[in-house]
């Protein structure tokens, strides 16, 4: 009775927490990937999801993402809460507490300690660097892809026989949900060697690779390839150069959350100074670990290949390659160290005091991060402040004041950027937009011909 009511209390301190999104706007990519896909809009669209792009239903996308799950869980909500609009954020707070209970069991399966899980699945659940996964829908497959993951590890972890064929069946529809869902494969294979020994953890993990031909099959039958028409924005060496930057900056966020943004600025790197720094301390972290208990080396473990995938920058756009929902699944991996450390330690009334001192604090963050994902205006002020040479917030924060009938606070943003990119598709819109609104329709239609020049080309 008493483990159900502390479970019952980290879930409802987490809704508590996430609960003023239920009054917020839908923004940024939800507009075009939710309110704009009319693919979401019946039950018929779903076999489709399986054979086209995520972004089939806009012609001029790019064929680069491939998420079935994510779209039928889109497609759920849809019918459950209706066409779109502020409560679907409902769903991405259920879908943050079912993640919550997933990452609860696990931990408990792997420390057998319940106050230790307890601790750290409320430190999963509050902690402000979940923000952006809980309050963008268009996140939410981040949710539903942690959730898969770690019911398929925690299934393979309690298996009775050799296989868990339910396990499997998790792994394969976490692929399907998002990218990063194929390192499942690999969190099953780092479970096992850590148990054991590489040998029965490859044979172990052997079943887990039956779907992933599928999965590639599948996927490059609807982008036209494993990855589309996508081209590299940076050399492998550039990306590799970057690693520390992007990785200080995600360190940062865990332990200082505080302004928390949906754009950074964080350019590329140059040099090799900052690379030999970040081996030396991987190889550091490597070394102390290595005599340790195995549920600390599986939570390092968990983190690295978690992160992996976000690591994988080369076909991203620089200006946007960093984001906070990137760590939901590896935090998981620092859930289970921080639940190791609890479990170890008794907890007196002065230390009690101090976590609940620490929950709240966390919890008071997190509500402060919530408020700039109000609307599209909240957001991307907050963007600029972030990354104030940033062209797409800049561009991004002028869509939204044209949208909220604010041309003159559109206006300066928008000649900047012309000066610029003059001959930017999206910018030339806008500012047709703007001299629209102005009633200037010489100006407007001059600029919608360069964006329709641009579109065309």
């Amino acid at each position: 009775m008493r483990k159900n009511l502390t479970i019952a209390a980290i879930l409802l301190f987490a809704l508590l927490a996430y609960l003023p999104t239920i009054h917020f706007a839908l923004v940024y990519d939800d507009q075009d990937q939710i309110v704009a896909n009319r693919r979401l809009t019946a039950w018929s669209f779903v076999p489709g999801y399986f054979t086209t792009q995520l972004w089939a239903h806009e012609p001029w996308a790019s064929p680069i993402y491939f998420r079935p799950i994510f779209l039928l869980w889109l497609r759920f909500v849809y019918a459950t809460l209706g066409p779109p609009g502020d409560l679907w954020h409902w769903s991405s707070i259920v879908a943050h507490l079912l993640a919550t209970a997933c990452v609860l069991l696990l931990i408990l399966r792997l420390t057998g300690n319940f106050g230790g899980a307890a601790l750290a699945a409320a430190l999963f659940a509050i902690h402000p660097i979940q923000t952006e996964a809980v309050a963008w829908v268009s996140s939410s497959g981040d949710l539903i892809l942690t959730s898969l993951v770690v019911l398929s590890v925690y299934l393979y972890a309690r298996r009775k026989g050799s296989v868990s064929w339910l396990s499997i069946v998790f792994a394969t529809l976490a692929m399907f949900t998002k990218e990063a869902g194929i390192v499942v494969v690999a969190l099953i294979f780092a479970y096992e060697w850590i148990q054991s020994d590489w040998k029965k953890a490859a044979v172990a993990t052997s079943p887990y690779g039956l779907p992933v031909p599928l999965y590639l099959a599948v996927r490059a039958n609807a982008l036209g390839g494993l990855i589309g028409p996508a081209y590299p924005m940076m050399s492998v060496g550039a990306m590799v150069l970057t690693w520390p930057r992007i990785l200080a900056a995600y360190g940062l966020h865990f332990i200082w959350p505080v302004h928390l943004s949906v754009i950074y600025d964080v350019a590329a790197s140059v040099t090799i100074l900052p690379l030999l720094l970040l081996i030396a301390v991987v190889a550091s972290v490597g070394w102390l670990v290595r005599g340790s208990c195995a549920n600390v080396r599986f939570g390092v473990a968990w983190f690295a290949i978690a992160l992996a995938p976000a690591l994988a920058i080369r076909y991203i756009t620089p200006s946007d390659f960093i984001h906070d929902r990137y760590l939901y699944l590896p935090s998981v991996g620092l859930a289970l160290l921080a639940a190791t450390w609890f479990s170890r330690i008794r907890v007196t009334r002065v230390g009690w005091v101090v976590l609940c001192i620490l929950a709240l604090a966390l919890g008071w963050q997190t509500r402060a991060n919530l408020r700039i994902w109000q609307n599209d205006i909240t957001l991307f002020t907050r963007a600029l402040e972030t990354a104030p040479s940033n062209l797409s917030a800049k561009n991004n924060l002028a869509y939204a004041y044209l949208n909220a009938h604010r041309p003159q606070d559109a206006f300066p943003l928008l000649q900047e950027l012309i000066q610029i990119e003059p001959g930017a598709m999206n910018v030339n819109y806008n500012m047709g937009r703007y001299y629209q609104q102005v009633g200037n329709s010489d100006a407007a239609n001059y600029y919608f011909s360069i964006a329709e020049q641009f579109y065309r080309h």
